[in-house]
């Protein structure tokens, strides 16, 4: 039987667009990686992600980074769903509308009720956006539906 990664495998190079998460398919990320380490996306900051001044708004940072670091979990093949608890993140440079921005994820934990995940956000010439990790905890009854 084939994994949920080497599934997920097959799609890089592809944008998301039917995930179960219609955030996931407005960001419109295109799959670069799957292991079971972590992913890696590529996202172009349109305008409608950006602060007045045009540059990738704070609040879309942390939302890319939460998005990649949940999709981590079930593209790796994870059973049950798990929340986030926090999400902690640092900013560090930014971009510009039009600027395509990288995000990768790993996993730093891998617990039996807890998983602790890192993401990181990259901008043009690999610099470092932002840096974020996140606290999940495992919610008992709800299962996902591995379909891509």
């Amino acid at each position: 039987m084939e994994s949920t990664i080497e599934l997920y495998k097959k799609h890089i190079g592809q944008y998301v667009t039917t995930a179960p998460s219609p955030f996931s398919n407005w960001l419109r990320g295109k799959i670069l990686d799957v292991n079971e380490d972590g992913i890696s996306l590529e996202f172009i900051v349109r305008e409608e992600m950006t602060n007045p001044v045009k540059m990738l708004h704070g609040g879309m940072i942390a939302a890319i980074m939460d998005d990649m670091i949940g999709m981590t979990l079930f593209v790796t093949g994870v059973k049950n769903f798990y929340a986030s608890v926090n999400l902690s993140v640092d900013f560090i440079s930014n971009v510009r509308v039009g600027t395509a921005v990288i995000a990768k994820t790993r996993f730093i934990k891998k617990g039996k009720k807890v998983m602790l995940v890192e993401c990181n956000l990259y901008g043009p010439e690999n610099i470092l956006l932002a840096r974020g990790t996140s606290n999940l905890v495992e919610t008992e009854g709800i299962a996902y539906s591995h379909n891509p």
